[in-house]
């Protein structure tokens, strides 16, 4: 499981390469244009014991949900987790079938229904995002390397900027 999503990742960053410096909504935009589906960021206040993510496929776009009120990275990271759910196509398992659902709530439409009862994703597909937003974030966030052989003026300063600033 972590091998195929550390492969996952590197086939989507072969496909659509991170923007050094790293920007959450440049990538996202790539993979828009890569997948040729909208991908909408929606921004949410975390409240304890609530969901920090989620990601929505509706029948024109997706929606990556992620709390705004956390460190920059850690947004970056939940969205990137909430994409891994959407590129491996993780489903998830309903929490309560719709029958049951109806009987506890016979006067809600199916959207609220969706919304109250929703899906939950297993031990598995939680590893398989964990590990691939987590291998996204890396190479996101990861200087791209100055080839040791160039011998220019601006290669020099690059490694040498490299060297003093990490």
């Amino acid at each position: 499981m972590v091998n195929r999503a550390r492969r996952r990742a590197r086939t989507v960053l072969a496909a659509v390469p991170a923007p050094y410096p790293w920007s959450l909504d440049n990538w996202v935009d790539r993979l828009e244009q890569h997948r040729g589906r909208p991908i909408d960021l929606v921004e949410m206040v975390y409240t304890p014991g609530g969901p920090v993510g989620a990601w929505r496929a509706r029948p024109d776009r997706d929606l990556i949900i992620y709390a705004v009120n956390t460190s920059l990275v850690h947004q970056d990271f939940v969205a990137l987790h909430e994409i891994a759910h959407m590129l491996c196509g993780h489903r998830g398992r309903c929490l309560i079938s719709p029958e049951q659902a109806a009987r506890h709530a016979p006067d809600l439409g199916e959207a609220a229904l969706e919304h109250l009862f929703g899906r939950a994703t297993t031990d598995e597909e939680e590893l398989e995002a964990e590990t691939m937003a987590t291998a996204l974030l890396s190479a996101a966030t990861t200087p791209p390397a100055i080839d040791p052989a160039a011998t220019d003026e601006a290669a020099r300063r690059a490694r040498r900027a490299m060297e003093v600033f990490g």
